[in-house]
């Protein structure tokens, strides 16, 4: 993309209201009533589709953590089988809500940002541990939430030493973090069947409607959590960029956990809310999400790498600002058609 067709997307997309505020209900004149419901059994098919390819990818890595320490399945294949399994919660890194609130899930799968050390520390004490301890999740599960998840596993997949003990009884604690959320959902009596019986008398969702917000409120949440976090922070500033804040640098998978959470975004507008407003509103609106994939895989170089290069620097700069300006997308042609403005998120407060 040309550094003037850049510019004027990002002119385009941040006009229609401040992205760095949350949008404002809007009236349109003549609209037809919203049918939350029917958004809401669509909205659910695709979130039971995320959450099952976690449950699948983090099954997958038990599985195959267990060959790699045994010596039967070479670094690259499992090195293949962990970057699925992160990029199957980066989607799900959306919905800090329902059970992924209630279990910490958030934390424990994916402690970051980390500005303390938090993983490298408890690390240490878990490596204290016997091997049969390390390589129980059960034990895990019981420890610091900086050493459950796929973080943890980046480190002792990327030290000089892998600690393989700890290696397996990690991927089998995500695998029944991710079981666990799943059934959270969908099970019987599960936060679905909560979702579907939105009344007066329900504890959380009060009408139809309020799942709608939730959810929108949710999809705000996770370009946030790309524009300011996942971007801001190896950004910094021109003078002092911070490299090695860039999730998961290690791995070099910061570039494809920001693409997999857009894509997520993406899919649940598409698939989620598409239907509830007008076609040439959603049409808009993915192409504006096409252009932010477009720009993140024309960088040229991984971001820890591209921040401190001047001339690559520029683009990642472009790229926060199209990802912020995303939002104002959602409000202008998603909210505002559907009558609806987000509540708090789990961005509010930090």
């Amino acid at each position: 993309m040309k550094p003037l067709l850049t510019a004027a997307l990002i002119f385009a997309l941040a006009s229609s209201s401040s992205a760095q505020t949350s949008p404002v209900e809007i009236s349109i004149p003549g609209a037809v009533d919203i049918d939350h419901r029917a958004l809401q059994t669509r909205a659910l098919a695709v979130l039971e589709s995320q959450f099952g390819a976690f449950r699948s990818a983090a099954a997958d890595l038990e599985k195959t953590s267990v060959l790699f320490c045994a010596g039967a399945l070479p670094r690259d294949e499992y090195l293949a089988v962990f970057r699925t399994a992160w990029l199957a919660w980066a989607p799900l890194d959306s919905y800090q809500f329902g059970p992924v609130e209630q279990s910490g899930a958030a934390l424990r799968v994916n402690f970051w940002p980390d500005k303390k050390n938090f993983t490298g520390r408890a690390l240490h004490q878990l490596l204290k541990a016997t091997p049969k301890a390390q390589s129980d999740p059960a034990f895990i599960a019981r420890g610091s939430a900086a050493a459950q998840g796929l973080p943890a596993i980046e480190r002792l997949l990327f030290t000089d030493a892998e600690e393989c003990p700890a290696i397996t009884g990690i991927s089998a604690n995500l695998s029944d973090i991710a079981d666990g959320l799943y059934t959270g959902w969908f099970s019987g009596d599960g936060w679905a069947d909560l979702v579907r019986a939105a009344g007066p008398d329900n504890p959380v969702y009060l009408n139809d409607a309020e799942f709608t917000k939730t959810l929108y409120t949710a999809l705000h949440f996770g370009l946030t959590r790309v524009g300011d976090a996942r971007l801001g922070r190896p950004l910094g500033s021109f003078d002092r960029p911070f490299p090695k804040r860039a999730e998961a640098w290690r791995a070099g998978l910061t570039a494809d956990i920001m693409s997999a959470q857009i894509s997520g975004v993406s899919d649940m507008l598409r698939d989620g809310f598409g239907a509830a407003v007008p076609s040439q509103n959603l049409q808009r609106a993915l192409d504006a999400f096409a252009a932010v994939q477009d720009r993140l895989h024309q960088i040229g170089a991984p971001v820890p790498e591209a921040v401190i290069d001047p001339a690559l620097r520029i683009r990642v700069e472009s790229l926060q600002n199209m990802t912020l300006a995303l939002r104002s997308v959602l409000n202008r042609d998603i909210g505002a058609r559907l009558k609806v403005e987000t509540g708090f998120s789990a961005a509010d407060g930090d």
